[in-house]
């Protein structure tokens, strides 16, 4: 084998070490995806840069596309402000691409880095960093320090970062413990099963996001009417963690209660619900959508409150982009009787919150699309989610009711 060919099979496998789906999992699963994880580490960075003179410290958490700056001192305000940079910047990927630390004098006499994003774009001329782990041993990323200026590293460099490394690995085995807790209390917010319709089918979804700091907030329910219609309510409260899966708990206790015994609109419902929880924190600004299914399943109407607008699913698939109020506390939800539509069979109507449609980079829009051509054929629940937003990328919960008029 040619060294070229060696250098080559390497790097292939360092490749395939940073996306493997295990090491994404555990990245977006370890808490460090947000700022609420910064703040818990702005001092070991500070601390990194003071005692090393570096004027960068970073906590680097590697993705597929892109470094996240969990914790960072010095950076310029741009970089500073948008917490992350493309993996094509990221000398960080090679850390989590051999598992081992990094120390580099000066990145233009390295072959690897003369042409690196990094040095080019950036202006990083010296870097220092070793390895963060979970508690599984997979590498998130990397404890660093960079200049913009060569220089030469104290001895004592890495095994200073590796002592930060390590306070940083102890508090993420504490984050994960977090997520396990959001994620129990979050999994009790959702019925095993929903209301059945008099006619066709109604199924519903829910997938958390894996970043403990992202998750909570998102529930769905179901409640039969007297006459065997059957109702749906969905909802997205403002915020994430235990806080916000405590409002969403709230919330749909009080929808419970409103439902009970009437015989209301759908926009009188939530006016209803968000008189029952003016009272209770966290409520305030949450997205809600309820819906009616008529007996015979031939007519959908609804009402939304800063929530996602539905979408008619089957061969003349379209979004029922109007009919929106403000958010629950704003204003009042508007009564508006256009906002029903006839289902001929074959068709549909999918309810969702904002977290299936919404990507880093892209517009609502695009997700909305994406939507669309799925849902114009017989796509099934589980394979619409992740086709829309797949689980690798996902950074807010997902929550999906969907009544088809056939099954």
């Amino acid at each position: 084998m040619s060294v070229d060919l060696e250098q080559s099979t390497i790097m292939g496998r360092f490749a395939e070490s940073v996306l493997s789906p295990e090491r994404l999992a555990a990245v977006r699963r370890s808490g460090m995806l947000g700022a609420e994880a910064g703040r818990r580490f702005a001092q070991l960075t500070n601390l990194a840069s003071t005692l090393t003179g570096a004027p960068i410290a970073l906590i680097s958490m590697v993705e597929s596309d892109r470094q996240f700056f969990t914790s960072q001192v010095g950076l310029p305000d741009d970089l500073a402000a948008s917490m992350q940079t493309p993996i094509s910047q990221s000398v960080c990927r090679t850390v989590v691409e051999t598992g081992a630390p990094l120390e580099l004098r000066d990145l233009g006499d390295d072959e690897r880095f003369v042409e690196h994003g990094a040095r080019t774009e950036l202006g990083i001329e010296a870097y220092c960093g070793v390895p963060i782990r979970d508690g599984d041993g997979h590498v998130l990323g990397s404890f660093c320090v960079l200049d913009v200026e060569q220089r030469t590293w104290a001895p004592e460099t890495v095994e200073l970062l590796e002592q930060l490394a390590g306070v940083v690995a102890d508090s993420i085995s504490t984050s994960i413990d977090y997520l396990s807790l959001v994620t129990d209390l979050q999994t009790r917010l959702i019925p095993a099963d929903l209301e059945p319709p008099a006619v066709g089918s109604l199924r519903a979804r829910y997938r958390p996001v894996a970043a403990s700091e992202r998750i909570g907030g998102d529930f769905y329910d179901s409640f039969r009417r007297r006459d065997g219609s059957v109702d749906i309510v969905l909802g997205d409260v403002v915020g994430h963690g235990v806080e916000s899966t405590q409002a969403a708990a709230q919330l749909r206790a009080a929808a419970r209660a409103v439902f009970t015994g009437l015989e209301r609109s759908p926009a009188q419902i939530i006016n209803r619900i968000s008189d029952a929880c003016v009272d209770l924190p966290g409520c305030m600004y949450a997205a809600i959508i309820v819906a009616s299914i008529s007996t015979d399943g031939r007519q959908v109407t609804w009402a939304r409150a800063g929530a996602m607008p539905p979408i008619v699913t089957g061969p003349n698939a379209r979004v029922l982009d109007g009919c929106g109020s403000p958010p629950l506390g704003v204003a009042r939800c508007a009564e508006d009787e256009t906002c029903e539509v006839d289902i001929d069979g074959g068709e549909g109507v999918l309810f969702f919150t904002d977290g299936l449609v919404e990507r880093r980079g892209e517009i609502v829009d695009d997700g909305l699309a994406r939507i669309i051509d799925q849902v114009s054929g017989r796509v099934d629940l589980d394979t619409l989610v992740e086709v829309a937003n797949p689980e690798g990328i996902q950074n807010d919960d997902i929550a999906v009711v969907w009544w088809r008029s056939d099954d």
